[in-house]
């Protein structure tokens, strides 16, 4: 209630102060309505002065031309220049009327009356008798009518006087402009300011006050809500609330009506038989219950749990927590306690004992974490594996058995992952207590709750440690075999370059002399007198002449299949064009190159790699594609050189480039890997097949 009253104060003070700001912002709206009103006047008069100012002006200009202040009819001329300057000092009368309030202008028009007085009656005489005026511009002097020199220093000195007032009316009306600007602004923003200060104190009020009803309607609905809350828990949980004797049979003197929800038996049943609940405890818990319930005096307080057989003959279990009390005189008067059903909650602590103890006999590692990462399970298995105890890995982040530089793969690839998608199954590396490395096939599940809100992850992991080190092995083992395919290569290439050399130096020199000898002899045959008797010897030599001549032939052709010569001597382009041509004469296969640019800077052993892989290419295509047509291109770009050979032939069948018997393709694949290339294989039947090579710059200036 003081709350709601101090709420109340607190709206009418806001009120009340709201009113004396309204209150205080319409006086002084008022005043400066007033003062802008005051300065508009004012610069309204700034302007009649100027206007009276200005007519003075002309009718002076005019008076100095004509001689007279305004046009008069010819009857009247003779009436003399008071007629004349009558104009002239009607304005200035009403000049000085609006000024009367000026002193400084009051002044400036008393000048202009004495300068009028004592000017005007002059340059009404000063008309001729043919009605000319002098004027006072020198360049005039021929004009009819002209003026004295005092009448020009008079009029000189009212123009003087009127230029003086109309710039000190200027300032006035500048003055007064800029004060009602200002009162302008000041009173529009008084008046936005009071609005909006008027809504948003109305507003505030209004939400005050509603915020006072709405917070008394929430709490009328709380004490509801409250009063149906206890209602529903004694109805719908597994608690009921007595009061029983304090000793004898403990029998019950007060249940709630949510007993029989728990024991089958109503309120009532339990009020007309006092051993109700005694009799209906297990046999086995009776004896150890009643014991307890009868050292309450001495303990005052019991928490216990038993089983207790309801109405349909089931035993379930019971927690009961009970407290004594005693009358004000000391006296004990009776039990008040909870009876609590915790059968499902004690099947269900039995099935989680039964399933961590089916974990616990898993050889392999199960790990429960929670979502953050934090250690909740820990299987026996997993401390066989990885060394640490239950009490050691309890609570701690499920990194420490992970390797430093892998606990940012953990969160990215194994916690992440599961989080987003249920389930995940990864290989990860494991550090054990001892500090080896144990390598794990992980079989994570996120798991939920009843309604279906994630609690955290449960973790399966395989040790394949030897699988993994069996692998790795392999691996070491396969880049060996590569390794010594390599030199194998290498050898062979050496091999073949060494016999090339041995063939067209040696052999070729041997043969070259020999047939430089059977030459000789041959031409000593023939110079001989007896030719005749000798044709037939004549004959061996020239036969043995021409087999010499195809050995030769043949070294040469053995020696450049080992090992061109072109390759070596001219480079890769060269080698290129030469084989292209040498096929295409030895086949008959139509063999056209394009080579860009024509001198391509690449290492001997890039150079050998390619030049073998083209070789086998165009022996596939004289074996198998049954083409007409071959397309060789050599290209070198900035990074790498690439070679592309294209036939029209059948075209390569799939799975022909993988079969058991593709030594061949092998062979260019292994050329291709040992130079940090690849090399792809296309093929369309009926169209033909494309093969691309493409190879890593490494330049050499010996090519």
């Amino acid at each position: 209630m003081s709350m709601t009253l101090t709420l109340e104060k607190k709206v009418a003070t806001g009120l009340g102060a709201a009113l004396i700001l309204l209150i205080g912002l319409g006086v002084v709206s008022y005043r400066s309505a007033t003062a802008l009103a005051d300065r508009e006047a004012r610069v309204t008069h700034a302007h009649q002065v100027r206007e009276a100012i200005e007519q003075v002006k002309l009718l002076v200009a005019r008076a100095a031309v004509t001689g007279k202040a305004d046009p008069v009819p010819d009857h009247a001329k003779d009436d003399g220049s008071a007629q004349a300057a009558g104009p002239v000092r009607t304005m200035v009368e009403r000049l000085a009327r609006l000024t009367q309030d000026d002193p400084g202008q009051q002044e400036q028009v008393g000048v202009l009356r004495r300068l009028i007085d004592a000017g005007m009656p002059q340059s009404a005489q000063s008309a001729q008798a043919d009605g000319s005026i002098a004027l006072r511009d020198p360049g005039m002097a021929r004009a009819p009518l002209a003026q004295t020199r005092a009448d020009e220093e008079t009029l000189d000195r009212i123009a003087r006087t009127l230029e003086t007032m109309g710039a000190q009316e200027e300032r006035n009306l500048n003055t007064w402009s800029k004060q009602a600007d200002q009162a302008a602004s000041f009173t529009l923003a008084l008046m936005i300011g009071g609005s909006v200060l008027t809504l948003l104190l109305t507003g505030g009020g209004g939400a005050l006050i509603f915020y006072d009803l709405a917070k008394r309607r929430r709490a009328e609905n709380a004490v509801r809500v409250n009063q149906a809350y206890q209602d529903l828990i004694l109805r719908s949980l597994p608690v009921a609330l007595y009061s029983a004797k304090s000793s004898g049979d403990f029998g019950a003197l007060w249940v709630s009506e949510n007993i029989e929800a728990l024991a089958g038996f109503s309120a009532q049943d339990f009020l007309d038989d006092s051993s109700l609940w005694a009799t209906r405890l297990h046999p086995l818990d009776r004896e150890s219950t009643l014991a307890k319930f009868a050292k309450l005096p001495q303990e005052n307080t019991l928490s216990m749990e038993y089983r207790w057989r309801t109405y349909e003959g089931e035993y379930r279990w019971f927690r009961d927590e009970a407290v004594l009390t005693s009358r004000e005189d000391g006296a004990i008067q009776e039990i008040v306690g909870l009876w609590t059903d915790i059968t499902m909650q004690r099947k269900a602590e039995e099935l989680i004992q039964r399933q961590a103890n089916i974990i616990d006999q898993v050889e392999e590692a199960i790990i429960t974490v929670d979502l953050n990462g934090y250690v909740l399970g820990w299987n026996r298995g997993a401390e066989n594996l990885l060394g640490y105890s239950v009490n050691e890995a309890l609570g701690r982040h499920v990194s420490f058995v992970y390797p430093l530089k892998d606990r940012e793969y953990l969160d990215r690839e194994v916690l992440a992952p599961v989080k987003a998608k249920g389930t995940h199954h990864v290989e990860v590396r494991r550090l054990t207590k001892s500090g080896s490395i144990r390598f794990a096939q992980l079989s994570l599940t996120l798991q939920k709750d009843g309604s279906g809100a994630p609690i955290g992850i449960i973790g399966y992991s395989m040790d394949i440690t030897d699988r993994k080190r069996a692998e790795e092995a392999l691996i070491d083992s396969r880049n060996q075999l590569e390794a010594l395919a390599v030199r194998l290569q290498s050898v062979r290439e050496e091999e073949r370059t060494r016999i090339a050399l041995e063939v067209h130096d040696v052999l070729g020199q041997a043969l070259t002399v020999l047939k430089m000898d059977l030459s000789w002899i041959a031409k000593r045959l023939g110079d001989s007198t007896t030719s005749t008797r000798l044709e037939s010897l004549h004959a061996r030599v020239d036969s043995a002449l021409g087999l010499i001549d195809s050995t030769l032939q043949s070294v040469r052709e053995i020696a450049t299949e080992l090992r061109p010569g072109v390759l070596d001597q001219l480079g890769l382009a060269a080698a290129v064009e030469w084989q292209a041509r040498t096929f295409q004469e030895r086949t008959g296969i139509a063999c056209d190159t394009l080579i860009r640019p024509h001198r391509i800077l690449v290492s001997a052993e890039q150079s050998t790699a390619l030049f073998r892989i083209l070789q086998e290419v165009l022996t596939n295509v004289v074996r198998h594609a049954q083409a007409t047509t071959v397309h060789i291109r050599l290209e070198e770009s900035d990074d790498h050189v690439s070679l592309h050979v294209t036939d029209n032939g059948k075209g390569i069948p799939e799975g022909a480039t993988t079969g058991p018997q593709a030594f061949g393709v092998l062979g260019m694949r292994l050329r291709a890997q040992q130079q940090g290339g690849e090399i792809a294989i296309h093929g369309k039947p009926g169209v033909g097949t494309t093969i691309a090579v493409r190879i890593p710059l490494h330049r050499s200036g010996d090519d």
